[in-house]
């Protein structure tokens, strides 16, 4: 039971979090910064969406182990 709501967490937060940030990146990238290569553009998300993605998990590990 504590696995299933730990991974329900991870998924729900990541739904929450990263489609917004997704759009954001896109609109950020694409309409003010005017970028066009799409590799690059796509490789910076993924990057950034990385990074976020570990501080998300970890933060949620951490809370349900001391729990």
């Amino acid at each position: 039971r504590k696995i299933h709501k730990e991974t329900a967490t991870t998924v729900g937060t990541g739904l929450i979090i990263n489609y917004p940030l997704n759009l954001s990146l896109l609109y950020l990238l694409i309409e003010v910064l005017e970028w066009s290569n799409t590799f690059i553009i796509g490789t910076t998300i993924t990057a950034l969406m990385t990074f976020v993605a570990y501080t998300r998990v970890y933060t949620i590990r951490r809370w349900f182990s001391v729990r």
